[in-house]
């Protein structure tokens, strides 16, 4: 049977959290379509993907725009690539991912004639978005089939800018590789765990500050990410004396490794989307500490009952819960347990379903496309 094509478009495929997603739903996907991933610039997937999907790319390298002129030029060359590819693949529906790409995936797919799916991963009333590209989502997003948030925070912004109706709250999904795996408690190790960007949005000196002043004594601070931060974190760390204690570690695929042996999950953002990671240590049945940020924490955490949550850089507080924890093995399991319960509802069953349930709604059994145009 010839199955029809969907296409993914997003920046490129490395070890961010929208990148695991789109990894997530292509091969999902792929049991029932024929996918193609169509990234603006060239990268090697960080995470597995099944061998039968296929990656294109627009451009070799991304193009260091100097002026208004240049950037307009290079994103034209990208939207004739993008709807070149499209149309030559013979894909049914396209989806993006982030915001670039979600622009060009609403132009494109509307000058092939194709439904439109986007996605929004970041938090829109903190995000340092361009003005360039704030404008034209402003003026793309509406013509889009659907546009799909994380949280109702996200929703809200949205509100009276796209039709109700086309607004579709959908989390994201927990790794199959992850929820198919046994949890196993019994290997816990004295590690505090944190898994983000070393970026300022993910506050992590906070927590290598928090971890500096309480009694640490036989327990290791663990931080998994890479970015413009680390070699700061690393005079941070050398600063206060915790070498050996608070370590970096590279992204890894493996990253179930770091939710098994850890005992403590630390989460210090100063604003999300909708932190993968949180749900995914709570998946292990980590208790886990969370700044109140937008959008994503508060509405995981029922604070006292499946974790903590805490205001933003409020280091006393990290401070003061980061003890209880450390010193209460049996708060700790209690926590972890009812975390892992409450994220049940993120499996990946579940959240394809909605996806599945909006591609079908776009995609008529006859194959002709009726939708806004331009």
């Amino acid at each position: 049977m010839i199955k029809d094509t969907l296409a993914f478009i997003l920046p490129g495929l490395g070890s961010g959290g929208a990148e695991r997603v789109v990894t997530i739903l292509a091969n999902r996907f792929s049991e029932n379509f024929r996918v193609v991933i169509i990234t603006l610039y060239k990268t090697d997937p960080f995470y597995p993907l099944n061998p039968e999907i296929e990656i294109l790319h627009c451009f070799e390298n991304a193009p260091n725009s100097k002026n208004v002129v240049e950037a307009i030029a290079s994103n034209y060359r990208l939207l004739k690539s993008i709807a070149v590819s499209l149309k030559k693949e013979k894909v049914k529906v396209v989806i993006g991912f982030l915001t670039s790409a979600n622009v060009l995936a609403v132009l494109a797919a509307k000058l092939v004639k194709i439904p439109v799916l986007i996605s929004e991963r970041n938090n829109p009333y903190r995000s340092n978005t361009p003005q360039f590209w704030r404008l034209l989502r402003r003026w793309t997003y509406p013509l889009a089939d659907f546009l799909i948030v994380q949280t109702n925070e996200i929703k809200k912004f949205y509100v009276g800018q796209i039709k109700s109706d086309k607004l579709v709250l959908i989390p994201n999904p927990i790794s199959p590789e992850l929820t198919s795996a046994k949890i196993r408690t019994e290997a816990r190790e004295k590690i505090i765990l944190n898994v983000g960007r070393f970026a300022d949005q993910k506050a992590q000196h906070v927590l290598i500050k928090a971890f500096a002043k309480i009694n640490n004594d036989g327990w290791r601070l663990h931080i998994v990410g890479k970015g413009k931060r680390e070699r700061e974190y690393q005079h941070l760390i050398s600063s206060l004396n915790l070498e050996g204690k608070v370590v970096l570690i590279a992204p890894t695929t493996d990253i179930e490794a770091h939710y098994r042996t850890a005992s403590i999950f630390a989460f210090v953002s100063i604003f999300e989307g909708f932190p993968n990671a949180l749900i995914e240590a709570m998946h292990f049945s980590l208790p886990c500490i969370s700044t109140d940020c937008p959008t994503g924490p508060a509405e995981l955490i029922v604070n006292n009952k499946n974790g903590f949550l805490i205001p933003i850089n409020d280091q006393n507080s990290l401070e003061h819960y980061l003890l209880m924890l450390m010193e209460n093995e049996d708060l700790r399991k209690c926590l972890g347990e009812q975390a892992q319960i409450s994220v049940k509802r993120f499996e990946m069953v579940e959240i394809a379903k909605k996806w599945e349930n909006l591609i079908s709604q776009v995609v008529s059994y006859n194959g002709n496309y009726i939708g806004e145009k331009f």
